[in-house]
Order: C-alpha cells, then sequence, then structure tokens
C-alpha cells in the first residue's frame, strides 16, 4: 500500500509539455475537436490554465498534474457544451480545493447550485449534497460532476503514458 501511494505521489510531482498535455488532454476528454497548443497557449496567456510547474522546457514553463486536471475538467465542460468563460471562478475554486481531492479522490463531486461550486464526499456529504440541488438557493441551472472519477482515468491515462515512454527510451 505504501508503494502504491508513493507512485501515486510521484505522479502527482510530474510536469509535462505542452505538446504532452495536449496529447493527455485528448486522450483523456476523448474529445472530437482537436486541442490545438494555439488554445493552450490562449488559456495560459488569459490565465485561464497557466502553466505553473517549477521547471521549463524551450524557454516555456511547463503544466503540473493539477495543471492537467484542470484542463481536463475543463474541457469536460467545454465538450458538454457549457461556456468556457463562465468557469474562471470555477477554476479558482477547484485550484484551491484541489490538494483536499488529490488526498482522497475517489466518491468526490463537484456541483453547483447555479451561483457557487461546492466540493463534497458523495457519501458523507449527502445531506450537503441534496440541499445544493434542491434547497432554496437552488438555481435553474443546476448540476453534479464525478470529479474523483476523472482523477483516477487521468492517473491510470498518465502512468500508461509513462509506460510507454519508458519503453520508448529502452528500445532506442
Amino acid at each position: 500500500m505504501k508503494a502504491l501511494q508513493k507512485q501515486k505521489n510521484d505522479l502527482h510531482k510530474m510536469q509535462f509539455t505542452a505538446k504532452e498535455v495536449q496529447f493527455l488532454v485528448q486522450t483523456i476528454t476523448q474529445s472530437r475537436e482537436k486541442i490545438g497548443l494555439a488554445l493552450l497557449n490562449y488559456y495560459a496567456r488569459t490565465n485561464l490554465v497557466p502553466p505553473t510547474g517549477k521547471d521549463e522546457y524551450r524557454g516555456r514553463r511547463k503544466y503540473s498534474y493539477n495543471d492537467l486536471i484542470l484542463l481536463c475538467w475543463l474541457f469536460r465542460m467545454k465538450e458538454e457544451g457549457l461556456p468556457v468563460n463562465r468557469f474562471r471562478r470555477g477554476l479558482d475554486y477547484l485550484r484551491k480545493h484541489l490538494p483536499k481531492l488529490l488526498k482522497n479522490p475517489q466518491d468526490m463531486v463537484l456541483l453547483t447550485d447555479g451561483r457557487q461550486l461546492y466540493l463534497k464526499h458523495r457519501l458523507e456529504d449527502k445531506g450537503k449534497i441534496a440541499e445544493v440541488i434542491t434547497g432554496s438557493k437552488a438555481g435553474q441551472y443546476v448540476w453534479a460532476y464525478a470529479i474523483g472519477s476523472l482523477i483516477e482515468e487521468i492517473d491510470r491515462i498518465v502512468e500508461e503514458h509513462v509506460d510507454a515512454t519508458e519503453k520508448q527510451a529502452a528500445v532506442a
């Protein structure tokens, strides 16, 4: 179990070039539209999801694992037809709560009452989730998203990508 936790921690410390992020986001979100480097650069320039990695590649900062999560979530919402410009506050909220989310991603749900985002545990916070969805503050626009499932999927695909890259390096 300790080895698995160490492997997860190492995964969460990874950094990615824009080209790697482009590939990973495309794979994870299974987007029908091509995710271009120009779009990633636009999101970085407008501070929607700037790369926050510590290292640089060709004079540009790398993307952190957390950036990858934010981009995958953003593109999933975009695939659902939701306007990206409405997610700036949501991304800030998610960025702030990522440490809590990464400790125990399974069963975590991201939901909104149309005004505010909430990160709740699907079992421990049942009452709070019901209040958000049906309560007096619930707006017209209510949804819930299993963000923990997305993180588990990201972990799996990043591990596969790392394994494939290591195999290619060993052959070369």
